[in-house]
């Protein structure tokens, strides 16, 4: 556990060396601002006047503030993580320092759970930021503490997954332009087919002239892309949680996806041992 540590703290001090901490956290901050107040604007309109937004009555505050914002931080956390995941290893393949980390005495285990921790680290300051968006919307609405402090959690856990991913990436490549490019056109990706599958259709695309056989084939295909399109993007299960509705599946999501790429890290730092 030491050594873990040793790594991560290595790991963890080396983004304030540069300007990508201070860069990350201050656009972070600036973004998440922004978006906060425009938010909280808009609902204060809408309290004013519901029938001008189509609404019959006041609408629920967690569904149409809370929710829609904390998926905001964590679409944020998404789209200028690659800063953070970028450079974990690629850097260190680019500067040749990879393999005095192999050699030294570090296990694949120290050296993936190190940067991992490091770059959860980054997190901490940001969640810290939403927190102060927390507090103010505590104080004017009337809310249940545990549901803010969820919704803070879920933001960390799209984050930690997120960074799972730019991790192997980073781990892939030997430079880390490339990797925080490969990994913010995934997220991307990933992102598009979300909002994508969204307004799918549950209706068999397939024309009915087709033979019943063939209208099956389509249909399954058809909903196995409509499936993953729904459930792969990271954002789609942190709507019902930003509001406080616990979901034993959403959050074994974020565990498993995280569980997955950390894996494939070690099958990387594996493979380049056995071609050494």
């Amino acid at each position: 556990m030491s050594r873990i540590w040793a790594v991560a703290k290595r790991e963890f001090l080396s983004f304030f060396q540069t300007p990508v901490g201070y860069v990350v956290l201050g656009t972070y901050a600036l973004i998440t601002g922004l978006g906060f107040t425009a938010t909280f604007i808009f609902y204060a309109r809408v309290t004013q006047s519901p029938s001008t937004w189509a609404y019959e009555g006041v609408p629920n505050f967690e569904e149409t503030l809370l929710s829609p914002f904390l998926v905001f931080c964590g679409t944020v956390v998404m789209f200028i993580g690659p800063l953070i995941s970028m450079r974990l290893l690629a850097e260190e393949r680019h500067r040749g320092t990879i393999e005095l980390l192999l050699t030294h005495p570090l296990r694949d285990r120290d050296i993936i759970f190190g940067k991992y921790l490091a770059s959860l680290g980054m997190l901490l300051p940001m969640m810290a930021v939403i927190s102060v968006y927390m507090v103010i919307v505590g104080v004017f609405v009337e809310i249940e503490p545990a549901v803010l402090v969820f919704g803070i959690f879920t933001v960390f856990l799209v984050g930690a997954a997120f960074l799972s991913m730019g991790l192997f990436v980073s781990a892939c490549c030997r430079n880390q332009i490339t990797a925080g490019t490969v990994t913010f056109g995934l997220f991307f990706v990933f992102y598009i087919l979300g909002t994508f599958a969204e307004d799918l259709s549950e209706e068999n695309p397939a024309p009915e002239t087709y033979g019943e056989g063939m209208r099956r084939a389509i249909g399954f295909v058809y909903n196995v892309f409509r499936s993953l399109g729904r459930e792969l993007p990271l954002d789609m299960h942190a709507k019902e949680m930003a509001q406080g509705i616990v979901q034993p599946y959403d959050i074994a999501y974020y565990f498993l996806f995280a569980a997955f790429f950390l894996f494939l890290s070690f099958r990387v730092l594996e493979s380049r041992k056995w071609r050494a």
